[in-house]
């Protein structure tokens, strides 16, 4: 791991690998670890960067409320802090909702997109489970939060191997940067501000939107709304799958990706 000043806030980030860069920013209460197969997969190709955003992992907790398009100014910072004037991006749920406001804020940073699931904006049913995370999160440990948001993470698939859903839980609870629950809800309420509708047909960037058939966070209308007003953006559909494809059908998800970012170049 190594680290940056932006601003008022140190960010660690994970780096491997050689050649084309590769940006990869988690969802909401994640940090870089998310993606550590993808790391590892994505790195024989590219340079593969990882940032855990401000209130996550390593990186500095804030000390009061931000927006998504706060944190892509991190973004963008931290590109510039590292040398890299264009890279690819894949953003994850927040790390979706990030990445639009980086094409929104800084076009020329982004070579191609990847949103996975993830929206345009929110609306009152997202918002209600968002807030029911917070109040969640306030109550529980990592843990037993991870047990009591999973059923609206991952499809019933994913409940058919046990021990896939114990990792998981295990994975939260063994995290040596826990996220508080003022952190967490400090990243939440950015979710939920976040309304890029309107703006997107700026776009002027290769993008690829991916959403799993059975997510029930961002449901595929949801994603069918992003992907068109997304001028040229594929939609990319991954089957009994919930939000997190890529903890869920990770081979599957390596392979949509790597496709997109082949067939872009």
């Amino acid at each position: 791991m190594a680290e940056v000043q932006v601003g008022k806030h140190r960010l660690f980030y994970d780096d491997q690998g050689t050649g084309e860069p590769l940006v990869l920013l988690s969802g909401l209460g994640g940090d870089h670890r998310a993606f550590g197969v993808s790391i590892r997969h994505f790195s024989s190709r590219f340079r593969v960067l990882a940032v855990d955003n401000r209130d996550s992992g390593r990186s500095d907790r804030a000390d009061g409320p931000y927006s998504t398009a706060d944190l892509a100014d991190d973004v963008a910072g931290w590109l510039d802090q590292l040398g890299i004037t264009r890279a690819s991006v894949l953003g994850h749920s927040l790390g979706g909702l990030i990445a639009q406001e980086l094409v929104i804020r800084h076009p020329s940073k982004v070579a191609r997109l990847i949103l996975a699931s993830t929206h345009a904006g929110s609306n009152p049913w997202r918002k209600a489970v968002i807030e029911s995370w917070i109040i969640a999160r306030k109550a529980l440990e990592s843990g037993d939060f991870a047990r009591v948001t999973m059923p609206l993470l991952v499809a019933p698939p994913f409940f058919h191997v046990p021990p896939q859903v114990d990792g998981l839980i295990r994975f939260a609870e063994r995290n040596e940067w826990p996220q508080s629950a003022d952190a967490f809800e400090r990243q939440a309420r950015a979710a939920i501000d976040h309304d890029a509708r309107g703006r997107l047909g700026s776009f002027r960037v290769a993008t690829l939107v991916l959403a799993g058939g059975l997510d029930l966070v961002n449901p595929l209308p949801v994603a069918q709304e992003l992907a068109d007003q997304i001028p040229g953006a594929q939609l990319e559909i991954m089957p009994m799958v919930g939000h997190l494809p890529h903890i869920e059908n990770g081979p599957k998800f390596r392979e949509v990706v790597g496709r997109f970012l082949e067939s872009s170049s």
